[in-house]
């Protein structure tokens, strides 16, 4: 009987232990431009398991450093860790197809707002733009002089039409997912074509389990090393100064 009771609760407690081991986890560091910095720990979509990990912290981070009055995000993300994100002056939320209270539905392409932002961020939205791995049924290969994903040419109509003079943008995104017009841009240089100031591309590696290392390398030496990156293995970050 008690052998059955042992059983039946294995795994639960097998679970309880995991969320145990990783709430420890969540006392780690990783390091930024030399900043020490604590993984993000939520119970919602990152268990300090996925690039949520990081992703929150260095958005963080740019928004304490950077002062700003007004600010759009580009994906519902952060509203989903509202003590984290609740202190705004003022803040719009983007989001073509989620749902949810005081959040746009709209394509960001066609977003213009009545006044530009001082800082604009997107938490692995703009690889979904393209093919999305074959997800996106109305996709068709861009046609433009410029650039060949539309990740690439949203983040420009997102530079020239809602970003103020001076406005801070960032932007991350995996590498390696199962569409590659993301990546194309980035390995292309394409970001050199924004009407911007400054554009500082830095890249992220998961090392094991939940940890991460920040990557001293340019872009071009990332994708030699790098030609067909793994899925989840990588993160990238974009600083763009308008």
């Amino acid at each position: 009987m008690i052998g059955y009771i042992i059983k039946l609760f294995l795994p639960d407690m097998k679970i309880i232990q995991a969320l145990i081991n990783i709430k420890m986890k969540y006392r780690e560091y990783f390091e930024f431009n030399n900043t020490k910095m604590q993984y993000f720990f939520h119970s919602y979509n990152n268990f300090s398991v996925t690039p949520r990990a990081i992703e929150i912290p260095l958005i963080k981070f740019y928004l304490t450093r950077y002062p700003h009055n007004i600010v759009l995000e580009i994906g519902n993300v952060t509203k989903h860790y509202y003590e984290e994100f609740k202190d705004f002056k003022k803040k719009d939320t983007l989001d073509k197809f989620e749902m949810a209270y005081d959040v746009i539905n709209l394509d960001i392409k066609d977003y213009i707002a009545e006044e530009k932002y001082d800082f604009i961020y997107s938490i692995s939205t703009f690889e979904h733009m393209d093919s999305d791995g074959g997800n996106n049924p109305d996709y068709k290969p861009i046609k433009d002089e410029k650039f060949t994903s539309y990740a690439f040419k949203n983040m420009d109509h997102v530079i020239n039409n809602l970003l103020k003079e001076d406005g801070e943008f960032i932007i991350t995104f995996p590498i390696g997912q199962d569409n590659c017009e993301i990546d194309n841009s980035l390995y292309g240089e394409e970001y050199y074509k924004f009407n911007s100031k400054k554009v500082c591309v830095y890249f992220f590696k998961k090392i094991f389990g939940h940890a991460w290392k920040q990557m001293r390398i340019d872009v071009k030496t990332f994708f030699n090393e790098n030609p067909q990156p793994p899925k989840d293995k990588f993160l990238c970050l974009m600083e763009i100064t308008k």
